[in-house]
């Protein structure tokens, strides 16, 4: 070995003492938790996004596979695909831990995690709960001849879910059942659709959640005693008698409640609503940006959200001001985005990570430059499925899956305990991979692009970090 590639070595062994680990920062549920904030303070990749890991789960004779978004907990990631499969995998290397079976069909319903289980609620309309280190089933129950098609809301040992589309027009609602499997309450809706994608918020005491016809409804944890409700078409003084239907989710953020409507390409608003104590505040705005089922996201004086559909020829992600709802910019993007945004927020900014809606679509990561967003990276992936749903980050790493029926783990080149940053901590495992001594990451290790991982490329990450590089 030559005397400077000792040197190398040991600078690298003392430098790697030195660095310090990152806590991986869980996402348990759609849009990470039960306000659904979609934010983490984990690092993604900047720039050159490298595939970790891909797996396949299943598809069906309709070419769906994937339709919810992936969920996060430890060192587990969940997928629930169109097959009724729930599978649990290494969220490092896609290892695949363990697999269960609910009812086969169109599942769109994301999963939650919560006390060492995963919640699950089927498009047959019933729910499960499994162990989530082991995959035991630990509870079925069938809860309406109906369908779920929202998310699952967990908070404090009880989980939150609404009936979906199905019998029409009708008597619909919304359950709350403790972690046990024992039904605590239902709400009734009169005359509705349903709740597609309509999922909820748990705000101190109540729960909120929208309506198909354009309504918020807020009841008690409690007992599912109605608290207030509301007609965006009339009750408000931004009101929109053209709302449409909602198809998203509330999200919480400061005394407001937000979601999203849509009636055709041109017409569909983003909705700010002021919420105290339960009851809906004649506080807010209502923004036109055209068709959206995206839930927003609210971080530092903005709001972020999808707009357009598969059917539409381009959409956008859309930046606007929280305090007026007047847009700042928006990055426009083939067809629609019917995902809701996920943000990593650091110490060098604002990172967006969107999919959208199309067969052979893609992965977006942007980053937002005050009165303009740039492109960061897209990651295509390579089957020709239709995407639907929108990513889950966790500790450096996004995952999200297709139709193709795979599922998708993006990291950084260059990262190699996926930590969420570049550090001497990863030249060391190259040198490690370079001997032998642990298994060689390839995809995410080769620095030269030689198909190896080298002693050179341990000295090319150390590079990048004397260079002050840790995003690479």
């Amino acid at each position: 070995m030559h005397r400077v590639s000792m040197v190398c070595i040991v600078v690298l062994l003392v430098l790697a003492c030195l660095s310090g680990v990152s806590a991986a920062d869980s996402w348990h549920q759609f849009q990470k938790d039960s306000l659904n904030t979609g934010i983490t303070s984990d690092a993604t990749p900047t720039a050159d996004p490298v595939l970790v890991w891909s797996a396949f789960t299943h598809t069906s004779e309709c070419g769906t596979g994937i339709d919810a978004p992936p969920i996060i907990a430890g060192d587990l990631v969940y997928v629930y695909d169109v097959n009724g499969t729930l599978q649990a995998s290494d969220r490092i290397n896609g290892t695949l831990i363990w697999r269960n079976e609910t009812s086969v069909g169109f599942q769109s319903s994301t999963p939650a995690y919560g006390n060492g289980k995963i919640f699950v609620a089927s498009s047959a309309g019933d729910m499960y709960a499994f162990n989530a280190a082991t995959g035991e089933d630990l509870w079925k129950k069938h809860v309406t001849d109906r369908n779920f098609e929202c998310p699952v809301t967990y908070h404090d040992h009880k989980i939150y879910v609404g009936e979906g589309l199905s019998g029409g027009v009708r008597t619909k609602y919304y359950y709350c059942y403790d972690e046990n499997g024992n039904e605590l309450w239902k709400h009734a809706t009169d005359d509705t659709a349903g709740f597609l994608w309509c999922g909820a918020s748990v705000v101190e005491n109540y729960l909120v959640y929208p309506v198909h016809e354009g309504g918020l409804i807020s009841v008690y944890l409690e007992n599912g005693t109605l608290r207030d409700e509301l007609d965006l078409k009339s009750g408000l003084s931004f009101s929109r008698s053209d709302l449409g239907r909602i198809r998203a989710s509330v999200s919480y953020y400061d005394g407001y409640v937000y979601t999203t409507s849509e009636k055709s390409q041109t017409i569909g608003y983003v909705w700010k609503v002021g919420f105290e104590d339960g009851r809906f505040i004649d506080d807010g705005w209502s923004s036109c940006i055209g068709f959206s089922t995206s839930t927003p996201v609210i971080h530092d004086g903005r709001v972020y959200v999808g707009q357009g559909g598969h059917e539409h020829p381009a959409g956008n992600l859309t930046c606007l001001n929280d305090s007026n709802g007047e847009l700042i910019w928006q990055y426009t993007v083939p067809k629609g985005v019917k995902s809701s945004p996920a943000l990593s927020i650091g110490d060098d900014g604002t990172y967006i990570h969107f999919t959208t809606a199309m067969s052979g679509g893609s992965l977006y990561c942007l980053r937002d430059c005050g009165d303009s967003a740039e492109l960061a990276w897209k990651y295509n992936p390579p089957d020709d499925g239709y995407i639907l749903q929108g990513a889950a980050i966790s500790d450096g790493l996004v995952y999200f899956g297709t139709d193709g029926g795979y599922v998708y783990c993006i990291g950084r080149r260059g990262d190699l305990n996926h930590d969420g940053s570049v550090t001497p901590a990863d030249a060391l495992i190259a040198l490690q991979m370079a001997a032998g001594a642990v298994p060689a990451a390839v995809l995410v290790g080769d620095m030269t692009g030689d198909g190896r991982v080298t002693s050179l490329d341990a000295l090319m990450i150390l590079q990048a970090v004397a260079a002050g590089r840790s995003r690479i």
